[in-house]
């Protein structure tokens, strides 16, 4: 979780206060004190107070999943300045999550092993792209929002068939792309 300036100014006190009660020596305190106030997480600060008395410090509670923990759940797919594919034959589970952030996500529907009739993808390109190719007559309801980007379903769109699963598309381009394109 992203650390404000208030939270940073917290963890100085604490720092502050050991080096007044002679617990830190001046080169630990400018030490830390330099790393508190450039800790952008909490990540970054908890361990400049670790070994120290905190008093009133927050308690950060560890962020939510971006995965619930469900069965029909897989990890997300992630690209930041990469590319991940999935082709051929993999298996999409019916909550999925595909984030691109200076990179790329394809993902080929064609050969992949659905199991639920209704699916959600999660796209978020962030100056990156997320390409969704799936094999005609799949129905691709895309729910997502554009800013400064493209947020779309491209090229000829068939006749959806009844028998093959839906795909749901939701999230974010920001400066990126999310497509979605049919392929035989």
């Amino acid at each position: 979780m992203r650390a404000s300036d208030a939270d940073r100014d917290r963890y100085a006190a604490v720092l502050q206060d050991a080096y007044a009660e002679g617990r830190l020596s001046r080169a630990e305190y400018d030490e830390r004190l330099e790393a508190v106030f450039t800790a952008k997480t909490y990540a970054e600060l908890e361990p400049l107070v670790a070994d120290l008395p905190t008093g009133n410090l927050p308690v950060v509670k560890p962020p939510a999943p971006l995965v619930p923990a469900t069965s029909g759940a897989q990890a997300p797919m992630v690209a930041v300045f990469s590319a991940v594919e999935r082709k051929g034959v993999w298996d999409l589970a019916s909550d999925s999550n595909a984030v691109a952030v200076f990179g790329s996500v394809e993902l080929d529907l064609r050969q992949a092993q659905i199991s639920a009739q209704s699916n959600e993808i999660r796209a978020v390109a962030v100056f990156g792209s997320v390409e969704i190719t799936i094999p005609c007559g799949m129905r691709a309801e895309i729910a997502g929002v554009g800013v400064f980007g493209d947020f779309s379903q491209a090229g000829d769109v068939s006749a959806p068939d009844p028998q093959l699963p839906t795909i749901r598309v939701s999230g974010l381009a920001l400066f990126g792309s999310v497509n979605v394109k049919e392929k035989p």
